[in-house]
């Protein structure tokens, strides 16, 4: 039925407006089960029946929200594995590139290529010659000199190799004169010769690991890199193995949240390469011996036992006959793809793991290492909440069979409750708290990392202004940032679109002060916490310099001033007007977005040129900030930008010195002077020079930890609290 109940003394009123509660309609909670209520107890007829129509109501409405908030927890479950293998999958990508450029640069050594070519041109293959050749001084001195590397990063082997697979050298004299047969070897062996390093994955073979302490094999990870000589071929190769249980496995252990999330790698055959973290139960399981703490690397197939095996389940196949977990499988199969997005994917619905207990997970086959990375979460720890929701439904039960009111209440609570959890505001991996500032441009909230429970804020760019003027400023902010590591410039964590198509990214979450609100709340600055605030800025803007960067707004505004581990740490923020001086990439947005930037902080070639800066330009803005902590007041002030900007352009900046504030030191007086020069020839040439003259000044005028904890302590006591978060700029 539709429309609107009318007054009861009405003649001829509609009955209530019965609500579909299954198809979501938004009044159904708050408004239709009332009025089904009120329509069936009008009699003592309908009593019996309102009771049984308001258990079923409640049975299909916990239904529907038990399935609900399970999907929405697998959802979220699934988006944080993808997230954690993007972190193991860039961590193996920076461990085999550290390994590999250590092998090339040892490859290039000219002792190693002069003996390593003068092997190679000798080297026969009769074994008594080759015998013979591995007991040349050559030969000899190469093994000593590799053998002083072994233990280095992990170093487990290092062999020099001809074309042909024969040792020619080796830490290892024994070995010298071996052929390698090792078909995975040999294959990389031919493309390094090439000209392209290579890396070979850890295999049980045991041409390609080393023996353990418990008799069984251990991982070694290879790069190999041809040896030159001048311009000519590659006649020889330097292969450096790594243990891999030691070093790689450590990229996978960090990538532990929760009691039974984990990350690990496995091959083609589904032969776990890295440790996993439930080598005891494992043991207790029989799957693993008992010998001291178990390499579990090369013993642990990556397949479905068919049952829990921590559960006493025992296999009736053994493990090579064993099908691989479906997320392995799924990785596998898509060895042979092309398209990046064709090798991963996510498991929402559980599956048997290796353990054989029920995980989500995610999976991505990695074709230039030629192994596959699966990220699981145990089913049981996933869907742990949905216990409480349970308890919630058999507590609204029991009270649907004593009270029809109760039931009525319980139903309305578990409508919230479902509410609650279905429709909580994310971003990948993000979940919304609150928001906690807005500006002209963008929206920014505080977050949580759905794994890592991490603060974070995410800046969300707004609607109206998502223009393609605006939107290239905010992805040059967040590129331009995510450059820079400086501990004084703002971390950015990640970077997306929303739904609806709108940029965001994530940064770190700041607790603090703007420079602005400091001088707001407490008036001028002393020059001892001048200085100790300036250096830091311009340490940030140093930084960026150095990586052809000039950030052309730098104002009180943009300076956050926090407590990150010791007090008044410095966060220099809102790099979307940087510029590039090694490309024209940003010529066509500075043209639009010359009146961006703040007059009373812009050096006046900005005014005059908005294209024309470098990095003198910041340099004046940094002494524009540093008057304004010292007085208390910008160094130029007027009724709009026009005659703001006028007076950059011809009035001589005034003294701080002069403002009336007693106790400005001379050199620091005379320094933000020199800053402000009109003329840019005659300001500080670099940011270096001024932290130099800064680093003089701080000897004789230190601002103390014990002196920042005090200012602290009063502000915390004036506010309340010393949360000033990340805000969104203008």
């Amino acid at each position: 039925m539709t429309g609107s109940p009318k007054p009861n003394g009405e003649r001829g009123a509609e009955r209530p407006r019965i609500l579909d509660v299954r198809a979501g309609d938004p009044e159904a909670p708050a408004n239709a089960i009332p009025n089904i209520i009120a329509h069936l107890v009008e009699t003592e007829t309908w009593r019996n029946a309102a009771t049984v129509l308001m258990a079923a109501l409640l049975i299909g409405l916990g239904y529907w929200s038990y399935h609900g908030v399970r999907n929405s927890i697998a959802e979220t479950q699934a988006i944080g594995l993808q997230a954690l293998l993007g972190t193991v999958t860039r961590g193996v990508d920076v461990w085999v590139g550290e390994h590999r450029a250590e092998t090339e640069r040892l490859a290039q050594q000219p002792w190693l290529q002069e003996r390593a070519q003068r092997l190679a041109a000798a080297a026969v293959r009769d074994p008594a010659a080759l015998r013979k050749l591995c007991e040349s001084a050559d030969a000899v001195e190469l093994s000593r000199m590799l053998q002083a590397r072994l233990g280095t990063r992990g170093v487990a082997a290092m062999l020099v190799v001809d074309r042909t697979g024969v040792v020619v050298a080796s830490e290892n004299p024994a070995s010298c004169g071996q052929r390698l047969h090792s078909a995975l070897f040999r294959q990389r062996l031919d493309r390094a010769l090439d000209g392209a390093p290579q890396f070979v994955r850890p295999s049980p073979d045991p041409e390609l690991s080393i023996e353990g302490t418990s008799g069984r094999r251990r991982p070694v990870a290879w790069t190999i890199a041809p040896v030159r000589a001048g311009n000519a071929p590659a006649a020889v190769a330097l292969a450096v193995g790594v243990v891999a249980d030691r070093d790689l496995a450590t990229v996978f252990s960090a990538a532990r949240p929760g009691a039974s999330t984990e990350a690990y790698a496995f091959a083609d055959d589904g032969l776990m390469l890295t440790p996993t973290r439930f080598a005891e139960a494992l043991v207790a399981a029989g799957m693993l011996p008992e010998s001291g703490v178990p390499p579990s690397a090369f013993a642990i197939p990556v397949r479905d036992p068919g049952g829990e095996l921590a559960a006493g389940y025992a296999p009736a196949l053994e493990p090579a006959a064993r099908p691989l977990t479906q997320a392995a499988a799924l990785a596998v199969a898509a060895r042979g793809k092309s398209l990046e997005a064709d090798r991963e994917g996510v498991l929402v619905a559980p599956y048997r793991g290796y353990r054989g207990d029920e995980v989500i997970g995610a999976w991505r086959w990695l074709p230039a290492y030629d192994i596959g990375v699966i990220a699981e979460i145990s089913a049981a720890e996933t869907f742990a909440p949905l216990r409480y929701l349970w308890i919630s439904f058999a507590v609204i039960g029991g009270f649907v069979v004593l009270s029809l009111g109760a039931a009525l209440t319980s139903g309305l609570s578990l409508s919230q409750l479902q509410r609650q959890f279905g429709k909580l505001q994310r971003l990948g991996v993000y979940t919304l708290e609150r928001q906690i500032s807005e500006g002209g441009m963008a929206t920014i909230y505080l977050a949580h990392h759905a794994l890592l429970k991490r603060p974070t804020a995410v800046k969300v760019l707004k609607k109206h202004v998502a223009t393609d003027e605006f939107i290239h400023r905010f992805e040059r902010e967040v590129q331009v940032a995510s450059q820079l590591l400086h501990p004084n410039t703002v971390r950015i964590y990640d970077f997306g679109r929303t739904k609806d198509g709108l940029p965001y990214y994530v940064m770190e979450y700041l607790d603090g002060v703007t420079l602005a609100e400091l001088v707001a709340e407490a008036g001028p600055v002393p020059p001892g916490r001048v200085i100790h605030i300036l250096r830091q800025v311009g340490a940030a803007l140093r930084e960026a310099h150095e990586h052809g960067m000039i950030h052309r707004d730098v104002k009180p505004e943009n300076v956050m001033l926090c407590r990150r581990g010791e007090d008044d740490v410095v966060k220099l923020l809102d790099f979307g007007l940087v510029k590039s001086l090694e490309t024209e990439q940003t010529r066509d947005v500075t043209k639009q977005i010359r009146i961006l930037g703040t007059p009373r902080y812009m050096a006046p070639e900005r005014i005059v040129n908005p294209k024309d800066v470098d990095a003198r330009s910041d340099i004046y803005a940094l002494g524009a900030v540093g008057y304004f902590l010292l007085t208390g007041k910008p160094i130029f002030d007027g009724d709009d930008n026009l005659e703001i900007s006028n007076q950059v352009l011809h009035a001589p900046a005034p003294r701080a010195a002069a403002s009336g504030i007693a106790g400005i030191p001379e050199g620091l007086d005379a320094l933000i002077a020199a800053c402000l020069e009109k003329d840019r020839a005659r300001r500080p040439q670099a940011m270096a020079a001024v932290i130099d003259a800064l680093d003089r000044l701080a000897s004789r005028l230190a601002w103390t930890q014990s002196d920042a904890a005090a200012w602290w302590e009063r502000h915390r006591e004036r506010n309340g609290t010393a949360s000033v978060p990340a805000r969104a700029d203008a």
